[in-house]
């Protein structure tokens, strides 16, 4: 141990006229220097050093965890679901009533064509650019305009790349004079300006040597920023890989130990052992084969027990001990994985024994919170609405769908609400006679209701007329 670890650490501060004063104690606990704490270690690294020092291989290892470990592979699963489910839906609040009803028409038709690879629509490349953001902490989605003779619904598609291509330790100056930081390139005012990208994943196969820079305006960045300043995002389930790993190896050791302990049952004694007793078998008295290996063999059928020879005892193992307490301590590393996961540990375990409904309800109002703020604030804010918007935008201009005024008027035409899949009741009739009890005693309107199960007020009037006329011509009512 240094001897300066030993020695009181000073701190200089200025009294009413000036002059320093000395103080040999900390202020908190938490920022003492003893014994205690000396191996404390809190390297004070900006935003983006803290983020980007060890990227690549915090990338590599929670994507390594979420491909071998089932808790975090689960985990990841059900926070995907409950984040986007089956899409998180725009809709029009444009003033035109005529272009809302074809914008929606015309956005439903293109949906399927929303993927540049042509394997996801565009709910599914919501999906796949929400996982990657917590498997690999960010995710790049490049906006791919098309020709007219590409005969799509609107010339538009959109490209996830995967926070690899743009590499996170590429820090220089541009040609231009601009400063690129962490693969991501700002002009004089901190504007980005432009992403500069691998032509191909380093993690393949082939020659990577080649960036090209690509306009800021042809990307969507999706990532959380945890610091202020931060510009690259880090994984999701950081706090819980080491949790993970460690618990993985100490779960797969404790099976091991299980399946070699089965081999062995117990032992026979005898009062004295001759030279050639090892040439037969112990139980059957019968010679050893060589084609046995050497080694006593004996069928058995379940529930039979041997008889032994003057003088022997069996001593039997007992069972085995070793699962005392394994559960308590199976449910307290998986808690803490859940928790390094930002996810409830009954989503990730499947364990729901000990809780009930009410308390089910508290979990998952806490979680949804915490769910929803991801949604408002970053999934929908960076990746729903600029996809709505670029649709929007190049349908117009495309002639796909007209916007009369749409040079004065954009931000009417482009204006929307994204609405996430409804939450499944937890307990149905309360959930719904709580619905309408707030709307009869006045506190939210029928509308507000309708669209917090995502849906619009308009499409249940309709269907409900249409339900009414097709009752009454049927005869039913």
């Amino acid at each position: 141990m240094r001897p300066t670890q030993y020695k009181k650490r000073l701190s200089t501060i200025v009294d009413k006229r000036g002059n320093p004063m000395e103080i040999s104690n900390a202020a908190y606990d938490a920022s003492s220097t003893g014994r205690r704490l000396n191996s404390f270690d809190a390297p004070g690294y900006g935003p983006n050093l803290a983020a980007t020092v060890e990227l690549n291989l915090l990338r590599n290892r929670s994507r390594a965890s979420i491909r071998n470990n089932p808790w975090m592979s689960r985990g990841l699963k059900a926070d995907v679901a409950n984040e986007i489910g089956t899409g998180i839906v725009p809709r029009s609040k444009c003033s035109n009533e005529k272009f809302k009803k074809e914008i929606r028409l015309l956005w439903s038709d293109w949906t399927p064509y929303a993927d540049a690879g042509g394997i996801l629509d565009a709910y599914g490349v919501q999906m796949s650019a929400v996982r990657a953001r917590k498997e690999s902490g960010e995710v790049f989605i490049r906006i791919r305009q098309r020709l007219l003779k590409d005969n799509l619904p609107v010339p538009v598609q959109f490209q996830l790349i995967e926070a690899d291509f743009c590499p996170v330790h590429l820090n220089s100056m541009a040609s231009n004079g601009n400063e690129i930081i962490s693969g991501i390139e700002f002009d004089s005012i901190g504007r980005r300006v432009a992403y500069w990208m691998y032509k191909k994943h380093p993690g393949e196969y082939g020659n990577f040597s080649d960036l090209v820079r690509v306009p800021a305006s042809e990307i969507i960045h999706h990532y959380i920023p945890l610091r202020p300043g931060q510009i690259r995002g880090e994984p999701n389930a950081i706090q819980a890989i080491v949790r993970a790993h460690l618990y993985e190896k100490y779960d797969d050791a404790e099976l091991g130990r299980k399946e070699t302990r089965a081999h062995y049952t117990g032992v026979i004694h005898r009062p004295d052992y001759g030279q050639t007793d090892y040439k037969y078998d112990p139980i059957s008295g019968l010679p050893i084969s060589e084609d046995d290996g050497g080694v006593p063999q004996l069928d058995l059928e379940p529930g039979t027990f041997s008889s032994l020879l003057p003088g022997e005892q069996i001593e039997l193992f007992d069972g085995d001990p070793g699962n005392i307490g394994y559960l308590d301590y199976q449910r307290q590393q998986l808690l803490s994985i859940a928790a390094g996961m930002d996810v409830p540990y009954e989503l990730v375990s499947g364990d729901y024994r000990g809780i009930n409904d009410r308390v089910w309800r508290a979990i998952m109002n806490q979680y949804r919170r915490e769910v929803e703020q991801t949604q408002d604030l970053f999934t929908i804010q960076q990746v729903c609405l600029i996809m709505w918007e670029t649709v929007v935008d190049i349908a117009i201009r495309s002639g796909a769908i007209s916007a009369p005024g749409y040079e004065t008027k954009r931000r009417d035409y482009l204006s929307a609400d994204h609405r996430a899949p409804a939450w499944a009741y937890i307990n149905p009739l309360q959930d719904a006679n709580a619905m309408a009890k707030l709307k009869n005693e006045g506190f939210e309107s029928r509308s507000s209701l309708i669209a917090e199960r995502g849906w619009d007020a308009e499409d249940v009037d309709q269907q409900r007329a249409d339900d009414a006329a097709r009752e009454k011509k049927l005869g039913l009512i």
